[in-house]
């Protein structure tokens, strides 16, 4: 009765939600056919009535299935019991479908009542996932693995990133990033959070083959198959570098069917996104003038409130009120003063302030040094703009019995937002695919693929533009770098300071040949594999002299002089072979046992070459950048070195299954590195982990709602040698020249510069994970669920002797570190007549904690305190608390009695870092000033009160999708974000006026401390910087939270209709919309976009993409 209860329930509640989807969608009475009426839908060629029931191979009826007429496009959805009533022509084709089943095609050859029964869709029941070395059934999963499409999840997505694309898809997997500058992203990556105070970060391979980020980063997205992301103790089958787990990225090779020619390419167009909001000269003078007002209103109490003549106060004739624009304290004139030639007007204290503030050009004689101003332009309009980007990308495939291929060549060119100078890179890229069944005992597979990515930026001043006001042209009349102030001019720099170009060259091989003996020894096939790969880094960097001019082309200054030339190249190869047999057999038809037996060999070698020459140009303005160019000497630097290592393993996977309702795995590897000595450098590591398919139990038969259910839990270790070096396996020996007794000049000497210890081995991360997978109503809906930890044991830290050793001394493994967190995923796709849609969501969370270190003190210092405190995570931000803003004199002096004075009054407590009280002055506590709060209530303000203010690890990490496809056309939406990151600012203009020569965030105008605002958000105006850094350097009012949800990605696009294009002799054109971070929202109060990290001294702004693309598959 229960069961049948339940059935019945949610059936009614999936009638009814198919109804009110349909009501949504439109008129239900073009989408729903009422079975009781029999109502017609369509009434264009009517010839008679068909009447239907749609049910399962279980004899249930399906409710919601789309019954379509091929000939005439009409169409209807099943009711509550799968009946549904069509008009329909005597031999006409119906096509049926539903989400999760086989769509079928039957031809009505003048029957007027049919029953159908759908079949489940074996795609999605044994969907392969790719796992390390092989692929297994997702349902038979016992491990937190994560696999996406690229089809899916990249399709048609214009991000210049490949990395970047993947944010928020993967849940678990967290990304994050700096910048949208092409080539300059600054992508990160991390699965399931820190694990270690030696940093570490994803295995990524390519194909089967190690890769960088660097490689991901730049991967042309319309070549990846699938990636799948080894989240838990799984990892483990991939030894020494997986312990931060593992990212397996798989190309796409050729399919059954004729060859295929297929187009993609895009043109897009960035434009603004969140903009620092840097002052313009108007505001900078207003919030300077505010500043200074405040200051020697501090400095001079007696003049407050007193107006000269002409109603100005008093206060702005002292002298070095008007800092450079006017008299200074010694009565001379400051720089920025001078005198009008043409009508003799003097420039100078507030008439020079307002010609500023107002937008006034004017040219001034300065001492007979010719000064044109020009103040009404805005830096962040002069340096940033629009900028156009395209990609293209072309590939052949095509499969018979025996061969198959995918060939591909792709080509991109991406810009920055920087308008005056080149920001940007280029990519090529090829890539060739191949498998061969020989013989039925012989396949062979092979890849090949080319990139070459180009990287030219300029070498000076990039993401500058904060530096002073800039109230001056950037040209003179001459058409010459304009600068009378100082170095300043930004677009000098960045024009003709010279440039940065990195050229990445890789290369990648690989070749695979099986045997399969399954004629002789059922289910057994043996394999070797190859793989190669070439990575060349090439950067030049050239700092070229800037000449400054004053407006009648005076040279006034010289920057970057003499000029200096840099070349770096550095190369990497990598050789890969591996030996495996694999076994998969079934007893009896339910005993299912599999078998994995490998050896694999890895070796890596890197050089690295380094010269210089920093003495000039031989023929300065010449455009040649080559070192033979700049002028030789003793100035020349020559530096470089190789490395080398490897690895040797060992693999095994043991699988069993039985009726595939109890799942077992073990996975082992043993390592053996040598960056260890030969005590420790072989280490065995291990998975285990089991699953339990509930819904294949007979109790579990009756809900016919719950169509999958798995519970699995995974236990393990693997290992890491990262933190130490690929020699420390050695005593390291340094030379140099020292100078010895006297008069015996340098002398070439060697000695021990690193010490080694056989007592040292590998970090030891053990893990535990458990999960649940779940699937219900008719596989529409879908969620996943993880709980993990990880624990490091043995994590190497440092450890420090008397500087009379002599030598670096090894770390050693007397560190432990933890690591938790949760993931869930859920899922729903549907179908509602022609309309497919599907809504999906994921968040995870990890939280790191330092549990041991070998010496630690254990004290927080002011800021972030990257793994050195125990029981903390790895980024621990600590700061000081503050409560207010004093309000009046007698609060500060109330203030500085409790907290400041001794206990005799003779001088500041022990370990105060209040300012001392004076009088007349600016670097003291006065009205306006922050009150920091005794945290720990001994009475005074010392490092004793610092507060833990959390961690700057990215938590709640989430991603959002939505997607449908209606008649040709398909839409998507993606959106990402962070549910909580703390952020610590840093910089120059972090807060205001922390540092007092450079433009201000605008955020703060009007929202500074003032009689008249007595609640504002900070504190009084003040240009001495040690002032506002006691307001602000540190304090909690620092720490932004910045949590965010960006419209990641939005996809518009069209498919023409088949009929149209098969004139054509085209399969299929589509052409799409795609716009990258068109929104966000975020908690962020300063005016930064949340992902723009701690530093404030960086102008970029984060861009949005806007692109139309088009997709031809001929």
């Amino acid at each position: 009765m229960k069961n049948d209860f339940l059935k019945i329930s949610s059936k009614r509640i999936l009638f009814s939600t198919v109804v009110a989807s349909a009501l949504m969608a439109g008129n239900p009475q073009r989408v729903f056919a009422d079975a009781q009426e029999g109502k017609e839908v369509q009434t264009v060629m009517q010839v008679g009535t068909v009447k239907g029931q749609i049910v399962d191979v279980n004899g249930e009826s399906i409710i919601g299935a789309s019954v379509l007429v091929k000939e005439t496009n009409t169409g209807v959805i099943s009711d509550i019991d799968g009946n549904f009533i069509i008009n329909a022509p005597a031999n006409a084709t119906l096509l049926i479908s539903y989400v999760g089943y086989q769509t079928q095609t039957i031809k009505l050859g003048g029957k007027t009542s049919i029953r159908v029964t759908m079949q489940e869709d074996a795609e999605l029941l044994d969907e392969v996932v790719v796992v390390g070395y092989g692929t297994q059934k997702k349902a038979s999963l016992t491990s937190a693995i994560t696999q996406i499409r690229g089809d899916e999840t990249l399709k048609n997505r214009t991000a210049n990133n490949a990395t970047l694309a993947l944010q928020g898809a993967v849940p678990g997997l967290t990304i994050t990033r700096s910048s949208t500058r092409p080539g300059n992203e600054g992508a990160a990556m991390q699965i399931r959070g820190d694990i270690s105070v030696n940093g570490g970060s994803p295995m990524i391979l390519i194909d089967g083959m190690f890769a960088s980020l660097g490689e991901l980063n730049a991967m042309e997205p319309n070549d990846i198959e699938n990636i799948s992301v080894l989240k838990d103790a799984s990892a483990a089958i991939y030894g020494a570098r997986s312990s931060n787990g593992v990212v397996l990225v798989t190309t796409k090779r050729g399919k059954q069917g004729k060859a295929q020619v297929s187009y993609n390419g895009s043109f897009s167009k960035s434009i603004d996104g969140i903009k620092l909001p840097l002052t313009t000269n108007q505001q900078f003078m207003d919030m300077f003038y505010e500043a200074q007002y405040n200051d020697f209103s501090a400095q001079y109490p007696e003049l407050v409130g007193q107006v000269d003549e002409n109603g100005y106060p008093v206060l702005e004739g002292v002298g070095g009120f008007w800092w450079i624009l006017g008299t200074q304290a010694n009565g001379s004139d400051g720089y920025l003063t001078g005198i009008n030639d043409e009508t003799g007007v003097v420039y100078k204290n507030r008439r020079m302030w307002e010609a500023l503030r107002n937008g006034e050009t004017f040219t001034l004689n300065k001492s007979g040094q010719i000064q044109r101003f020009e103040p009404g332009h805005y830096a962040m309009d002069d340096l940033y703009g629009s900028s156009f980007s395209h990609k293209h990308n072309l590939s052949i495939s095509g499969a018979d019995e025996k061969f198959s291929y995918r060939a591909s060549l792709g080509y991109a060119e991406n810009n920055s937002q920087l308008k005056v100078a080149d920001d940007g890179e280029k990519r090529y890229s090829a890539r060739l695919n191949m498998d061969y069944q020989a013989s039925k005992l012989l396949k062979l597979e092979s890849g090949m693929s080319y990139e070459k990515q180009d990287i030219t930026t300029p070498s000076t001043d990039v993401g500058a533009g904060y530096y002073d006001f800039w109230v001056w042209p950037y040209y003179n009349e001459k058409g010459q770098f304009y600068d009378t102030f100082g170095n300043r001019n930004v677009i000098g720099g960045l024009v003709g300071g010279g440039q940065v170009k990195t050229e990445n060259i890789r290369f990648r091989g690989n070749m695979k040949a099986t045997f399969d003996f399954s004629q002789w020894v059922q289910g057994l096939s043996v394999s070797a594999s190859g793989a190669y790969k070439f990575a060349q880094t090439g950067k030049q960097t050239s700092k070229n002299v800037i000449r400054y001019y004053d407006w009648v082309g005076n040279e006034v200054f010289q920057r970057q002089n003499p000029s200096k030339l840099e070349e770096e190249t550095k190369k990497y190869e990598n050789y890969n072979l591996g030996a495996f047999a694999n076994y998969n057999r079934t007893f009896n038809g339910a005993h299912n046992v599999s078998a994995m037996l490998g050896v694999t060999a890895e070796q890596e070698t890197y050089k690295r070459i380094y010269a210089s020459r920093s003495q000039g140009e031989m023929f300065e303005g010449s455009g040649l950048t080559d070192l033979n160019v700049y002028i030789g000497g003793t100035n020349n630097g020559a530096d470089g070195g190789q490395t080398e290592w490897a690895f040797l393993s060992y693999v095994t996977r043991l699988g069993y299954t039985y009726k595939d309702k109890y799942l077992f795995e073990f996975l082992g590897r043993r390592d053996g590195s040598s960056r260890l000595t030969a005590e420790q450098r072989w280490k065995n590591f291990y998975s285990v982990s089991g699953g339990w398919v509930i819904s294949q139990e007979e109790f579990m038969k009756g809900l016919t709602w719950l169509d999958f259910l798995k519970l699995r839990y995974n236990y393990g270790k693997t290992g890491s040698v990262t933190g130490i070096g690929e020699y420390e396996s050695y005593a390291l020996m340094k030379t140099g020249r020292l100078n010895i007794g006297t008069g015996m000049g340098a002398q070439a000497t060697a000695f021990v510069s690193g010490m080694t210890s056989t007592q040292r081995t590998w970090e030891t991360l053990k893990s535990h994970n458990v999960g649940l997978d779940v699937t219900v109503l008719g596989n529409r809906l879908s969620a996943t669920f993880d709980w993990f930890q990880k624990t490091n044991d043995g994590m190497f830290i440092p450890v420090t002797y008397p500087s009379i050793l002599g030598a670096t001394a090894p770390k050693t493994n007397n560190g432990r570190f933890r690591s938790k967190g949760w993931e869930l995923a859920v899922n729903w796709r549907d179908q509602i007549g022609q309309v497919t849609y599907n809504i999906g969501a994921n968040i995870a969370d990890a939280k790191s904690e330092v549990l041991a270190l070998e010496n630690s003190e254990n004290v927080p210092n002011e800021g972030n305190n990257k793994g050195r405190l125990i029981g903390k995570p790895l980024n621990a931000i600590y700061v000081y608390r503050t409560d207010g803003i004093f309000q009046t004199q007698e609060e500060v002096n109330a203030y500085y009695e409790k907290y400041y004075w001794n206990a005799d009054h003779t001088g500041p407590k022990s370990g105060n870092i209040i300012p001392a009280p004076r009088d007349k002055a600016t670097n003291t506590l006065r009205p306006g000033a922050r009150k920091l709060v005794d945290n720990n209530g001994d009475g005074a303000i010392t490092k004793d009160d610092l507060w833990y203010a959390g961690d700057k690890a990215p938590h709640f990490t989430f991603g959002i999708k939505a997607g449908l496809e209606w008649k040709g056309i398909d839409f998507s939406a993606f959106f990402q974000g962070v549910g909580k990151q703390n952020v610590l600012r840093t910089g120059n203009i972090y807060a205001p006026w922390v540092t007092n020569y450079v433009m201000q965030n605008s955020t703060y105008m009007g929202k500074m401390w003032s009689e008249e605002n007595p609640n504002a958000e900070y504190t009084i105006a003040s240009r001495d910087a040690a002032f506002n850094r006691w307001n602000y350097q540190n304090r909690d009012v620092s720490v932004q939270d910045s949590k965010y949800i960006r419209l990641k990605s939005l996809v518009l696009g069209y498919t023409l209709p088949k009929a149209w294009t098969q004139k054509a002799n085209i399969n299929k054109v589509r052409v799409y919309f795609s716009g990258e971070d068109l929104w966000e929202w975020t908690s962020i109060t300063d005016g930064y976009d949340p992902e723009h990290g701690e530093a404030s001294n960086n102008t970029f702004p984060f861009s949005r993409l806007l692109s139309f693309g088009l997709d031809i598959t001929f």
